[in-house]
């Protein structure tokens, strides 16, 4: 009697539970899973609007992705984009870290400071980097000027081989605040006092860092970095405003190039193509990122 008791009131918890996460879960599936179905449909068809009757290609049409010059310089520059704007937003996260982690006046300013260019929202950032790499009036050029560095003025976001690290710039500039932000976190759960029978014992500061930073806060930078390359690779706003892909497509990636497939060439097949290969790409890292989460949680 007791146990047939119990086992109602589970399923009247069950059964609330649903109730309630229902809205959420029906919007995941039309703002998400849809959309994500929709474009593996259309993966598997030449479809434009030109073209609005679908012909079947199959698996076919993947193949032709890497037989396309510009989708190639898209998959090329977004590794080239991923890898400099995750690998600086940790060096320069960890650094930023370390130097707010100490205890000096005004430091709690300093740390507001930092993250106020990671609240931004990206268009924002994108428009004021448009209006510093201006070849006639930004203030980079103006500076390079005074200081004597140039004389000419430079059009950073016009040549193609500056167009790139231009922007890469300015996403470091923009997310850099997000890793400073993890890695301080990570800093305050050392003990403080390994550093003191560290220093006892006669460990100078970089076998300090290397042999009890590094170990203590190791999973928080593995996590941090692998998500920054996740948000990285999927972001679109700050490129599309500062280059729109230019020049030449020298700054296009995966999601300016499936924008413009998609919503100004209407080649709708294409884009669904290059879709679903960065999202396979993207989901492997988030799968890794997932077994990293339950691995810590473990631990």
């Amino acid at each position: 009697m007791e146990r047939s008791r119990t086992i109602r009131y589970k399923w009247s918890d069950v059964l609330v539970g649903y109730t309630f996460t229902s809205p959420s879960i029906v919007l995941m599936l039309l703002l998400i899973f849809v959309p994500i179905g929709y474009s593996l449909y259309l993966s598997l068809y030449d479809t434009s609007l030109t073209n609005p009757t679908p012909v079947f290609l199959g698996l076919k049409g993947f193949a032709s992705v890497f037989q396309n010059h510009d989708a190639l310089t898209a998959i090329r520059n977004s590794f080239v984009w991923t890898i400099l704007v995750a690998l600086f937003q940790f060096a320069l996260g960890l650094g930023t870290a370390l130097v707010l982690n100490r205890a000096f006046r005004l430091r709690w300013l300093a740390r507001g400071v930092v993250i106020i260019p990671w609240v931004i929202p990206g268009v924002v950032a994108g428009m004021v980097w448009r209006l510093v790499y201006d070849a006639q009036f930004g203030f980079l050029d103006t500076l390079l000027a005074r200081l004597g560095i140039t004389a000419a003025h430079i059009d950073w976001l016009g040549l193609p081989g500056l167009a790139m690290f231009s922007v890469v710039l300015a996403a470091i500039w923009k997310g850099f605040g997000f890793s400073m932000l993890m890695y301080l976190a990570a800093l305050q759960t050392v003990p403080p006092s390994l550093y003191e029978s560290a220093q006892m014992d006669g460990a100078d500061g970089a076998q300090r860092f290397f042999h009890i930073t590094v170990p203590h806060i190791g999973s928080v930078v593995r996590t941090t970095v692998l998500l920054t390359a996740i948000w990285t690779f999927n972001y679109f706003e700050i490129i599309w405003v500062m280059t729109g892909g230019g020049p030449i497509r020298s700054t296009h990636i995966a999601p300016t190039y499936i924008y413009e497939l998609a919503f100004m060439n209407f080649n709708f097949g294409n884009a669904s193509r290059f879709a679903v290969l960065s999202f396979l790409l993207v989901s492997v890292a988030s799968i890794q990122y997932i077994r990293m989460i339950f691995r810590r949680e473990k631990l």
